[in-house]
């Protein structure tokens, strides 16, 4: 098995999936497992299921039977000792054997509500290896469609580009930085302040860093999102984000910019979709000005 690749068709991805009582949020979890479809690649899809759920173990087989002759799936009962939020980190004695066999080009963990599409992973695809470069990776930007808008709930400020931004973990301001580069439709790379995408993808090289690093021990990780305070869950999609960080930034995770009528925004390469509307509710109970990602950034 190669440990790097130069293009994605043909490679093989290995993916892990936390599903809570899945029978609960079925629609989320089949739009999760049916974007998969569109990769060009050969996808092992393990479901990691809380212990309670056994029962319906037949019942989650029946609905995802359609996508069984396309896709390698595999539906996981963990032990009682996975209760709670432990169950999203059921999967990572799986992943340690995965990568340290060298059975996959790339490794993916994620929710069972984020629908990671293809053209996200080529967009991180075409960027891994030249931000890499200089210490960092690409990241995202989850959203909920509500109504028209597309809602960043995680980064639910508008960002200044010029000054200092409030900050949506703390009373601590952000300062946003940016990375020119050389690209007919990219501005530039920038940094918010909330790097988490409910999800994390490694290449082999990074799969074998990550599961020897301290973002992979459920306890220790959370010295190293320091004032974020990530849950515990949270921690569980880390992945590289805050393993040696070059100086001068909190996290590894970048964005990139375009400009629309004037205006700079993420582009919709790096928007991943939050298969449920939770969280732009819970904003809508602080304040009725929710902010689309088009009005993310502002000079």
């Amino acid at each position: 098995m190669k440990t790097h690749t130069s293009t994605l068709s043909g490679s093989r991805m290995w993916v892990a999936i936390t599903a809570h009582q899945p029978l609960n949020r079925i629609n989320s979890l089949v739009n999760t497992v049916r974007a998969y479809l569109d990769y060009e690649l050969e996808v092992k899809i393990n479901i990691y299921v809380d212990y309670e759920s056994e029962k319906d173990v037949e019942t989650l087989k029946s609905i995802l039977e359609p996508y069984f002759s396309k896709l390698d799936i595999e539906i996981k009962v963990c032990g009682p000792e996975y209760s709670g939020w432990e169950l999203t980190w059921a999967h990572k004695t799986d992943l340690v054997l995965a990568c340290m066999n060298y059975t996959a080009d790339f490794y993916v963990y994620q929710e069972n509500d984020m629908i990671l599409t293809y053209e996200n992973l080529k967009y991180w695809f075409r960027w891994k290896n030249r931000l890499s470069a200089a210490g960092f990776e690409p990241g995202f930007v989850r959203y909920e469609e509500y109504g028209d808008l597309k809602i960043p709930f995680d980064n639910y400020h508008t960002f200044s580009l010029t000054r200092e931004t409030p900050n949506v973990w703390h009373d601590v301001g952000f300062e946003v930085k940016k990375m020119l580069v050389v690209d007919p439709d990219i501005k530039f790379f920038a940094q918010v302040s909330n790097p988490y995408y409910g999800a994390m993808i490694l290449n082999q090289d990074d799969a074998i860093k990550y599961v020897r690093s301290q973002s992979m021990d459920p306890v220790r990780s959370y010295e190293l999102v320091g004032i974020r305070n990530w849950p515990l869950a949270d921690r569980s999609s880390m992945g590289l984000a805050f393993e040696n960080v070059p100086a001068g930034h909190e996290h590894r995770r970048w964005i990139p910019v375009v400009e629309e009528n004037g205006k700079y925004v993420p582009h919709k390469c790096c928007l991943i979709k939050h298969d449920d509307t939770k969280y732009t509710k819970e904003l809508l109970k602080k304040s009725s000005n929710l902010i689309d990602c088009k009005k993310m950034f502002k000079l």
